[in-house]
């Protein structure tokens, strides 16, 4: 009986230390060299909004410039309300709203970040994984940007 026990226990904590957030302040714990702090101190902790639930983007939000974080928070929002069922007028006028808000110019938003981060690999990098993952599609001056990852990366 008291293996099972220990046996349980071991495989909680196992699945605790696997959950999105344990990881997510696990590389709070380690400061990204680009990363934005809202403090002076420098080792304030990252505060991941609510609204940004995907877990590639809590992972990726604390080593992103402002605006990138601003951009990522309202790219969460559009695909959270774009998902949403309208099941009556009112509702669907919320949601109509709420889309318009959020989800307007994203495309253009996201190239024009893509274009102000030109020299900096990592906001590149994670910018064109959330394109991919979002169906953001690229305009003729970011398909022509050079990558500014060293070659092998």
């Amino acid at each position: 009986m008291p293996t099972k026990r220990s046996v349980l226990i071991v495989l909680l904590l196992l699945l605790a230390a696997c959950s999105p957030r344990a990881v997510e302040s696990e590389t709070l714990d380690a400061p990204a060299p680009d990363a934005i702090s809202d403090s002076s101190d420098g080792n304030a902790r990252c505060e991941v909004p609510a609204q940004v639930f995907v877990a590639e983007d809590i992972r990726m939000y604390c080593a992103m410039p402002g605006d990138v974080q601003a951009f990522l928070t309202r790219e969460s929002a559009c695909q959270h309300f774009a998902g949403e069922e309208a099941y009556d007028e009112d509702r669907a006028r919320e949601l109509a709203y709420a889309i318009h808000e959020s989800c307007d110019d994203r495309a253009r938003l996201f190239n024009q970040l893509l274009q102000r981060h030109t020299d900096n690999c990592l906001v590149h990098t994670e910018l064109m994984l959330l394109g991919t993952r979002n169906e953001l599609v690229l305009d003729v001056d970011s398909r022509a940007l050079p990558n500014p990852c060293p070659r092998g990366m």
